[in-house]
């Protein structure tokens, strides 16, 4: 009842001001009576005070969920900036409030002891981000965290209080969807251009402290701009449900001509522990018993489908004249570990079991997948292994292949692009909740199994841009050093998700094609043998 009052006293006040609002709406909008109101707080203005203390309170909360810490100072210090920007914009009622309160001189504010405590505390984590910052070498001296926190706040509050006056004298352009998310991105900037030294900037000196600057293949850009732009269309309170149908529309959008030689129409809908999974078959029309690949789809266990990386498994069936079946698993959070595992499971045993019925010889099968694709095509391999279920081949690109975020490729790419480590750990957490789990299970981890010996041989593709770098390149290390033939392709100047972008990038395409050569050659070196 307590929780219900205050929010909706928050409304009223934030509508009305502490003068305006009425006990008697507030006790209309909760269906309970004013004498209930008095029984929780004393009058008004320790209503108004509760109100004040709880809006702080919840967004320290959101702060501290962030868990900046743990983040590059420059990528942390963007990743604040931006959440303020993103909380003030969708929490109006919170800079209303704070409006009044200016009103008000600040007079109630003052009687409430816990709130000076909680802005303490966040200035303490702003400098904490910005002392980092000044001992590796990145951010000048002489700044203040308080003065950072001026700035944060001044542009991301005005955002919101002046939006009535700067939309009828300028239009509502800067306020769409889009106008927003690029305020956002700008305020970002804003604060790094005031606090990093000069001639430095975060595009060039946030990755690495004692190493060159990241270098980024300019064609990629080409393809982040488009990218971005469809992206900034779907609203922030989208569900995962939302951002499946928003992808689906991207690729099919984006998606290059399928080549012609290629059949895309059968469909397959297998049981398995996990429930019943659908995939689409990429056969090379050219017939006879053909070599095979069981993709996986990248979505971070969250998003995509066989139909979102068409482009990937068509140009593999092309190229190499083989038949690629296509896994659309069952996506987190409604379905997390291990119902996509054991669905893939499954596609691999029925390819080796229907094999005859599908056209493809059972001794020339691989698997593979980009990244959390990638992920599980190197799970179920250490599966496939233990059960006698013959893999060819595994190739695994940008693979998530432990959860270690310590590594320095996370440090070092924390801002993406296109993936970014910021979200990485509750992205995780709803594919698997148990952090234990989530670090030891090899079907989950595969890193963590106790030996890779006897695996197929590997492709692992990585990227220098990409903060999974150094997990892939860690289990391409182990599976060497348990004699599994190892192909590594660093991927220098890509980023993670390169092959998205194929129609701008030429090197993408390139790396798909060294892709396809190891697989057609490593899969059919017993038959030439």
């Amino acid at each position: 009842m307590r929780d219900n009052i205050l929010h909706a006293a928050r409304e009223v006040f934030a509508r009305h001001g502490l003068s305006g609002a009425r006990i008697d709406e507030i006790a209309r909008r909760t269906r309970t009576s004013k004498r209930m109101i008095y029984y929780y707080f004393s009058d008004k203005e320790t209503l108004y005070q509760a109100v004040l203390e709880d809006a702080y309170t919840r967004m320290r909360r959101e702060e501290d969920a962030l868990d900046l810490g743990k983040l590059h100072p420059v990528a942390a210090l963007r990743e604040l900036a931006e959440f303020t920007f993103e909380h003030h914009r969708h929490d109006t009622d919170f800079v209303r409030l704070v409006m009044i309160e200016n009103i008000h001189e600040g007079e109630h504010m003052s009687r409430i002891k816990s709130i000076s405590g909680q802005n303490s505390s966040a200035i303490a984590l702003l400098e904490d981000i910005y002392q980092r910052g000044v001992e590796m070498g990145l951010f000048r001296r002489g700044l203040s965290a308080l003065e950072l926190h001026w700035h944060i706040s001044a542009a991301s509050v005005f955002n919101v209080s002046n939006r009535a006056t700067f939309s009828h004298i300028f239009g509502d352009d800067i306020f769409t969807e889009r106008g927003q998310q690029k305020l956002r991105r700008q305020v970002g900037d804003m604060i790094l251009g005031i606090a990093m030294k000069p001639g430095l900037s975060a595009e060039t000196d946030m990755p690495r402290a004692r190493e060159e600057a990241r270098m980024i293949n300019p064609d990629i850009f080409r393809f982040l701009e488009v990218w971005d732009a469809k992206w900034a269309t779907l609203t922030p309170e989208a569900t995962a449900a939302d951002r499946r149908v928003h992808f689906e529309s991207i690729a099919r959008d984006m998606r290059l001509p399928t080549p012609p030689d290629v059949e895309t129409d059968e469909e397959h809908w297998i049981d398995s522990d996990g429930g019943p999974v659908r995939v689409r078959i990429f056969r090379h029309a050219s017939g006879g018993s053909q070599p095979a690949l069981i993709y996986m789809h990248g979505g971070a266990w969250m998003q995509g489908s066989p139909e979102t990386h068409w482009d990937i498994t068509a140009r593999i069936a092309a190229w190499n004249k083989q038949t690629v079946i296509s896994v659309d698993y069952a996506l987190a959070p409604e379905h997390p570990f291990p119902a996509g595992y054991l669905q893939v499971l499954a596609v691999a045993r029925w390819a080796h079991e229907k094999a005859a019925e599908l056209g493809i010889d059972r001794t020339r099968i691989a698997i593979g997948g980009d990244s959390a694709g990638g992920n599980l095509a190197a799970a179920v391999a250490l599966t496939a292994r233990d059960e006698g279920i013959p893999m060819a081949g595994q190739l695994l690109i940008y693979p998530a292949c432990d959860f270690d975020r310590s590594r320095p490729s996370y440090t070092e790419n924390a801002e993406g692009p296109l993936l970014k480590v910021a979200g990485m750990a509750a992205t995780n957490a709803l594919y698997c909740a148990d952090v234990a789990q989530l670090n030891t299970d090899p079907r989950i981890a595969p890193l963590a199994a106790q030996t890779h010996a006897g695996l197929p041989p590997a492709y692992v593709a990585v990227a220098q841009n990409d903060p999974l770098r150094d997990s892939g390149n860690a289990y391409a290390e182990a599976m060497k050093n348990a004699g599994v033939p190892v192909t590594i392709e660093p991927g220098e100047g890509l980023i993670h998700g390169y092959l998205r972008a194929m129609e701008y990038c030429p090197e993408a395409e390139i790396r798909l094609k060294e892709m396809a050569a190891w697989l057609d050659k490593t899969v059919n070196q017993n038959q030439r043998s």
